[in-house]
């Protein structure tokens, strides 16, 4: 009986730094001068997939993304267009943005449904990237995700 305390009490402690860090808050802040700063994240979904999905900017990979997690890249100020792996292609799936010096933007990574000829099967993941304007509204979403190095 001892034993097995020992053991609960072992494993209990274990847990703790991951559950303290699955409740770290993502503040956004802002990038060195003269760079931009790219939000990534995606939010967890009962329905969504829980594959990684590889993220890209130009056709040049910057990290992957995972269900409830968030990471950011300082790129310079440019044109890029925000990419995401999928198996299935999806209309308007990925994004145009201009990065200005000092910015910060938000790049919401969504799942979207691929269906089969008959309408009854998955085939398939594809992701979607969703720009979100507003600062307050990312905010919020980014709350209780993840940051991970990507």
């Amino acid at each position: 009986m001892r034993r097995r305390r020992l053991i609960v009490l072992i494993g209990g402690a274990a847990l703790l730094p991951l559950m303290a860090r699955a409740q770290e808050q993502v503040v956004p802040a802002s990038p060195p001068p003269t760079k931009a700063r790219l939000y990534i994240y995606r939010d967890t979904s009962t329905y969504g997939s829980q594959a990684w999905t590889a993220v890209s900017l130009n056709h040049m990979k910057i990290g992957d993304s995972a269900p409830g997690t968030v990471f950011y890249r300082d790129v310079a100020p440019g044109t890029y267009e925000v990419e995401v792996r999928s198996d299935k292609l999806y209309p308007d799936q990925f994004k145009t943005v201009q990065l200005a010096a000092g910015s910060i933007t938000f790049a919401k990574i969504e799942d979207q449904p691929a269906w089969d000829k008959s309408g009854f099967g998955r085939l398939g993941t594809t992701f979607v990237v969703v720009i979100v304007d507003d600062p307050a509204i990312a905010s919020a979403q980014m709350s209780g995700l993840r940051l991970i190095p990507g």
